[in-house]
């Protein structure tokens, strides 16, 4: 009897379920090293194109100007006349596109013009019920 327990116990047989994990595993580490070299790429994607005269915008939001990059990874964004912020290099986390730009200011500046006079100013109570409604169609009225 023990020697029947013995051979079941040290049987090494085929295991589907190991051939899953180890796939798994595998998938898992790929998916590990591409995620890092698409960072890596992203970050070096940004060193390149931090230059002073670039429009940025900030992981807090802010949009400015880059003045100068100091040798210790900060870079200097003027935010205003005058206002200078010293930010580390990653907290850029974004460039403004020219292009962008230029192609949305015509449309504004045409919604400006076909816009009604501004003259009647909108209540707080009016505002929000226009935006309450604005949202609404015939199912949720």
């Amino acid at each position: 009897m023990n020697s029947l327990v013995i051979a079941q116990a040290g049987g090494g047989g085929f295991n589907p379920s190991m051939i899953l994990m180890v796939a798994l595993f595998a998938v898992l580490i790929f998916m590990m090293f591409r995620g890092r070299k698409k960072q890596a790429a992203q970050q070096e994607k940004l060193k390149d194109n931090t230059v002073p005269g670039a429009k940025v915008m900030t992981n807090s939001g802010i949009f400015g100007t880059v003045v100068g990059i100091d040798e210790e990874d900060r870079v200097l964004v003027e935010v205003a006349n005058g206002v200078v912020l010293t930010l580390h290099r990653q907290a850029i986390s974004t460039f403004v596109d020219k292009d962008a730009t230029a192609a949305t200011a015509p449309a504004e500046v045409e919604a400006e013009t076909t816009a009604a006079p501004t003259s009647s100013v909108e209540t707080p109570e009016e505002t929000l019920r226009r935006l309450n409604d604005e949202g609404k169609d015939e199912r949720n009225a």
